[in-house]
């Protein structure tokens, strides 16, 4: 069978709630509510978090490469899949790009698209393994992630490479300058214009396109999916691939930001990243979520753990707050998931369900 990019005649009746007119719902608004809350909380709880607009804008860079890894990791948790490989792969992608200007010579831009296009192989590698092996997810992503980490140790060698161009550090600390108005000039982050346009990108791949449906049937139901005749195999493969490639770019922005390439930077981009996905909307069992729902509990999760750091709470309780926010989005999601399994469906149920008719003595 060839794979069929457009929705089968049955996607309404498969994932109702995933083609409405608009990618935003009560979640998603939700959230936004939560990310003012947590800017003026800040703003006027912690000095130094709010000076300015600059000030908020200049935060972003702290955080939008956990963006970056967030934005690929969701087409591969709505598949119904995990990545956790994507750490080992961010600090792998961005030792080999170093090595490759510092030793060889080579351009560090084209350096760069080799680190993405190395991000992209491991993605496929990952998929593979899933996919000819058998082995779950979870697992298989899990040994490629030693693997992975343990190729960027031995690639990183005994002193790392460090001190890049200024053009590729600009990637990580610059600001876009010339293109917008005067008011603006020198505010906004590269990365935070690098990271709005693959986001409106991902959104429109998921909320508008026929892999963005395909990808959610797949998720909701692979057997469903199967028998509509789409090669769940292509879609899964697709997703792995992009959440590679899009974990190698959050490394060369790690390195960028840093001036410098460690073999475990991408160590702290995982946790962060998954809880940025389930927080978002993006139900940890495939299937439901909006990109619109990531992006914005990007912003929630970043500006809370910035605000935490300026209040003076150290990092570990940062990443204790990211585990019990990661554990309490799942809980939540389970308890009013759409598809009618969650406790609180099951009770509203219980509670509408009609008393059966009585039959009439004869």
């Amino acid at each position: 069978m060839t794979m069929d990019m457009r929705a089968p005649a049955n996607a309404n009746a498969v994932t109702p709630r995933n083609r409405r007119r608009l990618p935003v719902g009560g979640w998603e608004l939700a959230l936004t509510g939560l990310l003012a809350a947590v800017v003026v909380g800040f703003g006027a709880a912690a000095p130094g978090f709010y000076t300015g607009p600059a000030s908020l804008l200049g935060l972003t860079e702290n955080f939008l490469p956990f963006g970056l890894v967030a934005l690929g990791l969701s087409l591969v948790i709505l598949t119904g899949g995990i990545d956790l490989s994507v750490g080992a792969v961010a600090s792998l992608s961005a030792v080999l790009a170093a090595q490759l200007w510092s030793r060889f010579g080579v351009d560090i831009w084209a350096a760069a698209a080799v680190g993405v296009a190395l991000g992209g192989v491991l993605g496929l590698v990952n998929a593979g393994v899933i996919l000819r092996l058998g082995i779950e997810p979870l697992i298989a992503t899990l040994g490629t992630s030693f693997l992975y980490g343990s190729a960027a140790v031995a690639a990183a060698g005994a002193e790392p490479p460090s001190g890049f161009p200024g053009g590729f550090t600009a990637l990580g600390t610059g600001t876009v300058d010339g293109v917008l108005p005067a008011s603006l000039a020198g505010l906004v982050p590269i990365q935070l214009v690098v990271f709005a346009a693959f986001a409106v990108l991902f959104s429109a791949l998921v909320a508008r396109s026929p892999f963005g449906r395909v990808l959610v049937m797949v998720g909701y139901s692979p057997d469903a999916a199967r028998y509509s005749g789409i090669r769940t195999g292509r879609v899964l493969v697709t997703a792995y691939a992009v959440s590679g490639a899009m974990a190698s770019l959050a490394g060369l922005v790690l390195a960028s930001y840093y001036d410098a390439v460690r073999p475990d930077m991408g160590d702290v981009l995982l946790l962060t990243a998954i809880t940025m996905v389930v927080l978002g909307g993006v139900s940890i069992f495939g299937g439901e979520g909006t990109v619109a729902g990531v992006v914005v509990s990007v912003l929630v999760l970043g500006f809370l753990r910035q605000g935490m750091l300026i209040a003076g709470f150290s990092d570990m309780v940062t990443t204790m707050l990211t585990g019990a926010i990661l554990l309490a989005s799942i809980a939540v999601k389970n308890l009013f998931n759409r598809r009618g399994t969650g406790l609180a469906n099951q009770i509203w149920a219980m509670i509408r369900r009609p008393e059966p008719p009585r039959a009439n003595p004869s």
